[in-house]
């Protein structure tokens, strides 16, 4: 299964470049000899890598017409000066950019062979080096390209041969995670200069394997100070969640961790508030509240300690902060509910159905956008492409985009569910999760996010800062579940509950 977790080398918050970013960078770094860089670190991994394969067995570089084609060429130069003799594939040089001419030229002096097709192996290779397109391809890979990458998704699963992408993996989208097919389905990816949101988010997780990355000694000041999005990774929850929950004090009382509103629990739905309301629960919330739609239950047998009302006894009563949709149905009184929920001078957050009336109401947008109050929207790409009137493949090919899309129009703090999650804020100013598994596939997982956001607004923390701790530790919990061999199968909304809660407080006690 592919690493979740994030890069190895990462910090808590890494800067994410899109394409333009990037070629902003290596246009002011043009004189540092990046390529070089780049090959001397792709060595570096390669090096690494082989105790684990054959030593004896052949290396295969396949090299593309542009720059991610000179980096494997100067690979392949470096290999050779140590010793190695591999064989390197480059169907097309004759109109090679400067840096990947001279770079090919310096592979050639030192004795290389270039091949421009596929030659017949003696065995399978002890390890495959995808050079062969970066991140400027925006469509389909053409012949020949095409056939050398399907070759080598070919041979990784017919011999297990590793693959390591250089950069990314051939025919992946830098900037939004579109795999163009055929795509390179990567053992181990070393990303240079920085991450690129394609990496992280729909198919990028899927392609890219292990995901490292190396600066090629570029500051990272000067990277952070060109992105305005970052990778958000594990470490976040124990760096900075337990500076904000309160429970690290003893002289507090229920009072002191705020009071949550959980509405939704429409006729045959009142499971999805439930499952809300248990996560905020055991996520600190010092009190909650559930509101029904529906009929009422006596007491939820999970969780005796919520408090079970109808949806019109909840509106009348105060909270600290309010969870709207789960299992909310879309039929009247649903409309009404929200409606009168809108003008609440407190946090809000809409999950659900609630998403799909705001979609079905394009009126309403306003109102939403003009609350004083923070709100908080958590769609799935089907949830989205009804907020924003579009369809959901759209969504999906252009998640980055969609999720600052609508938290702009809606004046909200947004989290687009889904493979690399994006957190986006009305400010422009956007996250990319990389915690989270497909343990988490299953229904009621939105609902237990939605709960968890709904405590930590509850407690007091920022909107923006609660929507990234709580999709964060979503995630956390589910990994955490896998690494101790208990998912990703058969894991239920009480397993991430308590998963979660067992993390935050591992973190205090740091």
């Amino acid at each position: 299964m592919p690493s979740f977790a994030g890069p190895a080398n990462a910090t808590p918050l890494s800067p994410l470049l899109t394409v333009p970013q990037l070629r902003s960078v290596e246009k002011r770094y043009a004189e540092a000899s990046l390529m070089e860089k780049a090959g001397a670190a792709a060595f570096r991994l390669i090096e690494s890598l082989l105790p684990k394969t054959s030593a004896d067995g052949s290396i295969v570089i396949l090299c593309g017409p542009g720059n991610n084609g000179g980096d494997g060429l100067t690979l392949a130069r470096l290999l050779r000066e140590q010793g190695f003799s591999p064989c390197v594939i480059a169907p097309v040089t004759d109109a090679l950019p400067p840096d990947a001419d001279e770079a090919l030229a310096k592979f050639l002096d030192r004795g290389g062979i270039l091949h421009t097709t596929l030659p017949d192996l003696p065995a399978p290779p002890a390890l495959i080096v995808d050079a062969i397109f970066g991140i400027g391809l925006n469509r389909a890979p053409d012949p020949p390209f095409d056939g050398l990458i399907r070759w080598v998704n070919d041979t990784h699963t017919a011999h297990r041969t590793p693959v390591v992408s250089l950069d990314i993996p051939s025919g992946l989208a830098g900037d939004t995670g579109v795999a163009w097919p055929p795509t390179v389905r990567a053992t181990v990816t070393l990303s240079f200069i920085a991450l690129k949101p394609g990496l992280l988010t729909l198919d990028g997780p899927d392609c890219c394997g292990e995901l490292r990355f190396s600066t090629l000694d570029i500051p990272p000041a000067d990277l952070a100070a060109n992105a305005d999005a970052q990778a958000l990774h594990r470490r976040f929850i124990e760096t900075h969640l337990p500076v904000v929950m309160r429970r690290r004090f003893r002289n507090v009382h229920k009072g002191s961790f705020g009071c949550l509103a959980v509405l939704g629990g429409a006729s045959g739905m009142s499971g999805a508030p439930l499952l809300a309301g248990r996560a905020a629960a055991r996520l600190g919330a010092g009190k909650v509240r559930v509101g029904f739609l529906g009929d009422t239950p006596l007491f939820d047998p999970g969780c005796p300690e919520l408090m079970l009302h109808s949806a019109q006894t909840l509106l009348r009563m105060p909270h600290d902060a309010w969870a709207i949709g789960c299992g909310l149905g879309t039929s009247p009184p649903a409309p009404d509910i929200l409606m009168a929920a809108l003008p609440f001078d407190a946090p809000v957050l809409l999950d659900a159905d609630a998403l799909t009336l705001l979609g079905h109401h394009p009126e309403w947008v306003a109102r939403v956008a003009e609350r004083h109050a923070p709100t908080v929207l958590t769609p799935h790409p089907a949830e989205a492409a009804c907020l924003l009137q579009c369809s959901t493949d759209e969504i999906q090919r252009h998640r980055p985009q969609a999720a600052r899309d609508i938290a702009r129009r809606y004046r909200a703090h947004t989290v687009l569910k889904g493979c690399g999650s994006i957190i986006a804020d009305p400010a422009g100013s956007w996250v990319i999760n990389t915690t989270g598994n497909p343990a988490l596939a299953f229904g009621g997982s939105g609902d237990v996010l939605a709960g968890m956001v709904g405590a930590l607004l509850a407690q007091g923390v920022e909107a923006s800062q609660a929507l990234r701790y709580a999709v964060c530790l979503h995630g956390a919990a589910a990994d955490a579940l896998v690494e101790k061999k208990e998912g990703p199968l058969g894991v239920l909304s009480e397993d991430i509950i308590r998963s979660a809660a067992r993390l935050v407080n591992e973190a205090i006690a740091l």
